[in-house]
């Protein structure tokens, strides 16, 4: 059991630098010209929101506590409507940096799951 964890675990450290890039592409997108950065916007919460999910599950909670910081901030930002500032923009990068810094660091070892002990008979009494 703990084996198919770890595969888990490591699959979900290649899956979020994929999904990282994902959140940067679509950010990258608010400099376009004529682009509805509502749209963008309402992406990115949903790319962020992943990210929160799957890392808090698999047990890495500071990826999951920065992904909510920027997914929180973009939801923030969803009523001033298309106008965003210069402020926002600063305030959008350094959050997807916090963010950034953390998967660039991270490892299946650090998975609070990592080297998780399962009591005897768990798991439907699988051995």
């Amino acid at each position: 059991m703990l084996e198919q964890l770890r595969a888990l675990i490591e699959r979900h450290c290649t899956t979020l630098s994929v999904e990282l890039e994902a959140v940067r592409t679509c950010l990258e997108r608010l400099d376009e010209p004529d682009i509805a950065a509502s749209e963008v916007i309402a992406e990115a919460i949903g790319l962020a929101h992943k990210i929160k999910g799957s890392s808090g599950s698999i047990g890495y909670p500071e990826i999951s506590a920065a992904a909510a910081l920027l997914e929180h901030y973009l939801r923030s930002l969803e009523s001033l409507g298309e106008e965003l500032g210069p402020v926002q923009r600063r305030q959008i990068s350094a959050h997807f940096d916090g963010l950034e810094r953390l998967i660039a660091r991270i490892s299946p070892e650090a998975s609070t799951l990592y080297n998780a002990q399962f009591p005897q008979g768990a798991m439907g009494g699988r051995r």
